[in-house]
């Protein structure tokens, strides 16, 4: 096959490994460099997806002997990071940025502004893992200032996100603040609730670590009906249980718990609010205490045995479900049939009781979320 036909080959996908290894032979050896760099990258690129990173610089370092290209050193430097070698990644990198220069910025070449904008991410990243943190603030910043120009709202989160979390890193929190202040504009503008969710509860964060309770609890409110409308029940039922403890609400942490026994976990989490609703012995001794320490058991008994620390909350379960009936006067001998009687085992659904109890009882009050979004794991709409 010659030259050209094997080129034509590698574009429609149809040239084998052993093929584009004997093209990349032939062009170097005839000096057809941008040949060798087009079938090189290609090459290395997908090793680098089969995971054989190795082999991928191996070949990028081959066809760049015959000189610098942007595509392939962008292609190399990204093996070289998958091997655990970041500081020939970043040296590439730059030597990469350095060889595109402005490209795409001029020529309205949206391909090359995209290359040059994941180029720069790329390097800023690495260099962040690296503790070069003024390099991966410049780099990122310019990603994202790149992507802004492309219009594409999900590299420019990721790059504004980056950004936040290295200001933290660098102990500035206001300007960590005013960067997640970015990314909850972009996700706004995009219709994006879950990146919205997260950057309200990471400025709630620095505004824990700035000794600002007021903001910090605003903000987590504010949160939780961005993570309702996304989805987020887990994270949404984690931020209900902290204005909970911090607010000494027990609405909230009520309605903490309605979430997770509506989608069946965690279990950590589940095992924290009952026995934050239900720390006193007057209160274990309530009827309902008795019904949620069943559901939670309910719950821990339906999951797997493998899922971490199931063992210990399962004998924390029983305790507690024990204690409740203690203190209601049941025997230990009789609890088997008084959960029976009380409709308080898996079999009676005692996880869909527990729900319908938290709903009555919270009929007059205010939900912070619009749980009807919530649908109970085995419950229709």
């Amino acid at each position: 096959m010659n030259t050209q036909d094997a080129l034509n080959a590698l574009r429609e996908g149809t040239l084998d490994e052993a093929g584009q290894r004997a093209l990349i032979d032939q062009a170097l050896t005839r000096g057809q460099a941008d040949i060798a760099f087009e079938a090189a990258d290609h090459l290395a690129y997908a090793l680098l997806s089969a995971g054989r990173a190795q082999e991928a610089a191996a070949i990028a370092e081959q066809a760049l002997a015959a000189g610098p290209d942007f595509a392939l050193l962008h292609t190399q430097a990204l093996a070289e990071h998958a091997l655990g070698r970041p500081n020939d990644a970043i040296g590439h990198l730059e030597q990469a940025l350095k060889a595109i220069g402005t490209a795409g910025d001029a020529s309205g070449d949206a391909e090359l502004a995209a290359l040059r904008a994941d180029m720069l991410e790329h390097l800023g990243t690495i260099c962040r893992e690296q503790g070069k943190t003024l390099r991966a603030w410049q780099a990122l910043e310019q990603a994202s200032e790149q992507h802004e120009g492309l219009g594409d709202a999900a590299a420019r989160l990721r790059c504004e996100s980056a950004l936040a979390r290295l200001a933290l890193d660098m102990g500035d929190n206001t300007q960590s603040a005013d960067k997640w202040l970015n990314v909850l504009d972009i996700a706004r503008r995009s219709h994006l609730p879950e990146d919205a969710a997260r950057a309200l509860l990471e400025l709630a964060e620095v505004a824990k670590a700035e000794g600002q309770p007021e903001a910090e609890i605003e903000l987590r409110k504010e949160a939780i009906e961005a993570l309702a409308e996304a989805g987020l029940w887990t994270e949404l039922a984690r931020t209900l249980f902290r204005i909970a403890r911090t607010q000494s609400r027990r609405d909230a942490a009520w309605q903490s718990l309605w979430v997770m026994l509506a989608q069946g976990g965690p279990m950590d989490g589940l095992m924290n609010a009952q026995a934050w609703l239900f720390m006193r012995e007057e209160q274990k001794s309530l009827p309902e205490a008795a019904r949620v320490a069943a559901a939670v058991l309910a719950i821990i008994e339906g999951l797997s045995r493998d899922v971490p620390r199931h063992a210990e909350n399962h004998r924390m379960a029983i305790t507690h479900l024990m204690t409740c009936a203690r203190l209601q006067g049941i025997h230990e001998t009789e609890i088997k049939d008084w959960m029976k009687n009380e409709k308080m085992r898996a079999e009676d659904g005692v996880v869909a009781s527990t729900l319908e109890m938290i709903e009555e009882q919270d009929e007059t009050g205010e939900w912070l979320f619009n749980h009807e979004k919530c649908i109970p794991v085995g419950r229709s709409k």
